[in-house]
């Protein structure tokens, strides 16, 4: 009997939950952000920087809002920076930044919705 390894592909399209896509509403009142991808990316890095994993988000109910490597990530950056890092599969990055992004997404629009700027948000994070 051969056994065969089961690869499971990586995630093309990545995106958001309906409690994500909230947040990201709340993110993008005021103009915070030129688009809802540079909202996404900070998502990335804001869950990373406060030590959130792919598991702080939850594993399914994902709709479709950004092409992973043919637009979100074109020069592959958040992918690489995942695997360097080593969070999540490092087969499918993708996955585990659609994950981040959801944590991210919440924890910062919660803050935000208890009237903290998002200026002292990140500045915090220097400290």
């Amino acid at each position: 009997m051969i056994l065969v390894a089961q690869v499971r592909e990586d995630k093309k399209q990545i995106g958001l939950t309906n409690t994500g896509q909230q947040a990201l509403t709340i993110l993008m009142t005021d103009n915070r952000f030129a688009s809802e991808s540079d909202a996404y990316k900070l998502g990335i890095a804001y869950a990373i920087a406060i030590d959130l994993t792919p598991d702080d988000a939850p594993e399914g109910g994902y709709g479709t809002k950004f092409n992973a490597a043919g637009g979100l990530d074109i020069d592959r950056v958040i992918a690489s920076l995942l695997r360097v890092l080593q969070i999540g599969d490092p087969d499918r990055p993708y996955t585990a930044a659609e994950r981040l992004a959801e944590a991210g997404i919440c924890a910062l629009a919660k803050r935000i919705e208890d009237h903290e700027s998002l200026a002292d948000i990140l500045e915090a994070l220097s400290e």
